[in-house]
């Protein structure tokens, strides 16, 4: 199977909260790929000081959860891909199309443009997110969707 992961889903392997199972499931699985945009490193840095800002994870821990971040990825347990022009030019057209009727943000339709690329590319199955929002977006675009927790 091949999955892309959004930084709301990835976030679960690295720290403990609900859907962290899933994902961990997922990581555990054979003969499977899993893709992230560049984006999801950066991502993962505001998530790690959203978790110590609201008290749910240390500074400390903090540290921790970013160099694990950094192991996986160095040990290519996930693919992490650059962003293109073309994942530019159409996220512009995801939030013109979604955004006056559906909570797509930014960064998200730049995370959903990379995963409809990638999918064209490698055959990608699913898109995985925690981002309700989001996912119904993907559904629309025809991603089979995972939400984890």
């Amino acid at each position: 199977m091949l999955y892309f992961f959004d930084s709301s889903a990835l976030a679960k392997l690295f720290h403990q909260e609900p859907g962290s199972s899933t994902v961990t499931a997922i990581f555990a699985e054979q003969d499977k790929e899993i893709y992230v945009s560049r984006l999801a490193r950066i991502e993962l840095t505001s998530v790690a000081a959203i978790k110590v800002r609201t008290g749910a994870m240390t500074p400390s821990d903090a540290v921790e959860f970013l160099a694990d971040v950094e192991d996986t990825a160095e040990s290519q347990q996930f693919l992490v891909q650059p962003l293109v022009e073309a994942d530019y030019t159409r996220a512009q057209q995801l939030l013109t199309r979604y955004a006056p009727q559906n909570r797509l943000r930014t960064l998200d339709a730049l995370d959903l443009a990379s995963a409809m690329r990638l999918r064209t590319t490698f055959g990608v199955d699913y898109f995985v997110t925690a981002d309700l929002h989001l996912a119904q977006v993907a559904a629309l675009e025809g991603f089979k969707t995972i939400i984890p927790g």
